[in-house]
């Protein structure tokens, strides 16, 4: 600062106009190179009265999905289910989707695929699955199991929704629903389907 202060007089005339015009550009330096930051802290702001998250909310932000553990004034620290801890600026408030799992409340909706072979009893596979959720110890069974059939071009498309007891039980949930679920769907006689190959990888 004293070696601006002795610099600055030797440059410039130290004139009102000329210190005027000096420290402007030196404000628009500055509110440029903080507009990030000062943007982050007013959305911060916004996000204290809307509470699009809220620390035990699972999330999704720009790609990134974890466990909100903690909100800050400028970022919100996330988990992710690797245990990596991620800080993301409440800037993506402005031009992200929030994708909020369980919003503020204990339950949290997962869903397990499975695909089969079209020649399959369509009936049987879907009570099989239903099933399948129903025993698994970690469903919260005041919630309800939806089994979804879509048809696709290599076969059917079975999704099974339900809830786990807690939301970090959630991949635990859907590894046992997936794991039982296709030794069901085995002794049952419902084969997999398998994806068409692409064109590349035909022609490769």
């Amino acid at each position: 600062m004293a070696a601006a202060i002795w610099i600055v007089p030797i440059l410039i005339e130290p004139s009102l106009r000329n210190m005027v015009a000096l420290l402007g550009a030196v404000g628009i330096a500055v509110g440029f190179a903080l507009k990030d930051y000062v943007s982050s802290l007013i959305a911060g702001l916004v996000s204290a009265f809307e509470l699009p998250y809220r620390p035990g909310d699972w999330i999704e932000v720009d790609g990134v999905y974890g466990e909100v553990k903690h909100v800050g004034t400028r970022t919100i620290k996330l988990v992710t289910p690797d245990d990596n801890s991620v800080s993301i600026p409440h800037l993506k408030l402005w031009n992200q989707a929030i994708h909020n799992a369980n919003n503020g409340g204990p339950s949290l909706q997962c869903v397990a695929h499975f695909y089969l072979r079209p020649d399959h009893d369509p009936h049987a596979v879907s009570q099989t699955l239903s099933d399948v959720a129903l025993t698994s110890p970690f469903l919260e069974i005041d919630k309800p199991i939806l089994v979804i059939a879509q048809e696709r071009p290599f076969g059917t498309h079975y999704r099974v929704k339900a809830y786990p007891i807690d939301p970090r039980q959630q991949f635990r949930f859907v590894s046992d629903l997936t794991l039982r679920g296709k030794a069901a769907l085995r002794r049952l006689g419902a084969a997999a389907a398998m994806a068409p190959l692409s064109v590349d990888q035909a022609t490769s």
